[in-house]
């Protein structure tokens, strides 16, 4: 509500009147002494009242722009419910704390602390060491018997077909950061690379979980960013897939005429539920190879590793909105307490 004051009138000033006698004269001067005193007093109190509200009016300016940090500071502190997630954020694994089932994709991109670094577009190729540190965080949490290709290391990609490695190698990509171009030229419809033979499939939201545990904390942020969904039939359930290799590098177009590479079902028609990827035109050796993320449908919810932290989400801001509110009636409270107001 706005907060107003009274106008106060000051009294006319008057002098002594020679019609007058000096008696009435000076109880006139004293009445008027008095009445200007407590005039001056009114003035004061006025002031002292004025001063009062461009501080309340100030520190509500303040408060309102206060409480929604707080709000959704306490709101990203409070997901990770353990005191020591900040200040273990390395390069080792992040401890898990206790709600960590609770936990969805964007909890991970938020916990981690992954924005910094994969905002950085000149971060280098993973190395050997690398893919096998991934590799073995895998086999200890996910699947034992997964194993890189036997012929071709993981730094190069996988076997496609028998004459070798997919048509792509690694490196870094203006403006995108790491990306996959063209070994040699490609002719249109020809198979660039199929996730049959390179991707990993998780058996479930909660395996993957454990698996970004497991993982020092910048290469758990890589595979939040190199995780996304598929589903591999018509009305099948949706999966978390990830690669272990460069495959996983593959960047999107900035325009819909940059792409030139997407799944299909094997007739020339594009699909959703292939990962199988053939060139849509021809493409020359060294061209960055691209595709559109928009292939596949991104539900992070349906894979098991959303739904739960988007509740807890929700219970979140209705928290602190509850907390809010109580906080502003207090405010608003001392306010007419100080300015006199309501009595």
């Amino acid at each position: 509500m706005a907060i107003t004051h009274r106008h106060i009138t000051t009294a006319n000033e008057a002098g002594g009147s020679p019609l007058l006698p000096i008696s009435t004269q000076t109880n006139a001067t004293t009445s008027f002494y008095h009445a200007n005193k407590k005039n001056l007093g009114r003035k004061h109190t006025a002031k002292q009242l004025s001063d009062k509200s461009v501080a309340v009016v100030a520190a509500l300016a303040f408060l309102g722009l206060l409480t929604p940090m707080l709000l959704f500071g306490n709101y990203h502190r409070g997901n990770s419910s353990s005191s020591n997630l900040r200040s273990a954020l390395g390069d080792g694994p992040v401890p898990r704390p206790k709600n960590w089932k609770t936990w969805g994709y964007h909890g991970f991109r938020d916990n981690f602390r992954c924005h910094g670094y994969l905002s950085d577009r000149t971060k280098p190729l993973p190395t050997m060491e690398y893919w096998e540190t991934m590799l073995k965080a895998y086999n200890q949490v996910v699947d034992p018997t997964y194993k890189f290709d036997p012929e071709i290391p993981p730094t190069q990609g996988y076997r496609l077909n028998e004459d070798g490695a997919q048509p792509y190698y690694a490196k870094l990509s203006p403006g995108k950061g790491r990306g996959l171009f063209a070994s040699r030229d490609i002719q249109k419809g020809e198979i660039v690379h199929d996730g049959n033979k390179s991707d990993v499939v998780f058996p479930d939201g909660l395996s993957w979980k454990r698996y970004m545990f497991a993982l020092p904390r910048t290469m758990a942020c890589d595979q939040a960013e190199w995780t996304f969904t598929q589903k591999f039939k018509e009305g099948g359930p949706m999966r978390v897939v990830s690669s272990l290799n460069i495959a996983i590098l593959m960047n999107e177009g900035n325009t819909v005429k940059d792409v030139n590479v997407q799944p299909e079902d094997g007739n020339g028609k594009p699909s959703e539920y292939s990962a199988v990827f053939y060139a849509m035109r021809d493409i020359k050796k060294d061209e960055e190879i691209l595709m559109d993320y928009a292939d596949y449908d991104t539900d992070f919810n349906a894979a098991g590793i959303g739904h739960q932290v988007e509740q807890s989400k929700m219970e979140a801001v209705k928290t602190y909105v509850h907390h809010a509110a109580m906080g502003w009636g207090m405010i608003f409270r001392q306010v007419g307490s100080t300015l006199g107001l309501g009595s």
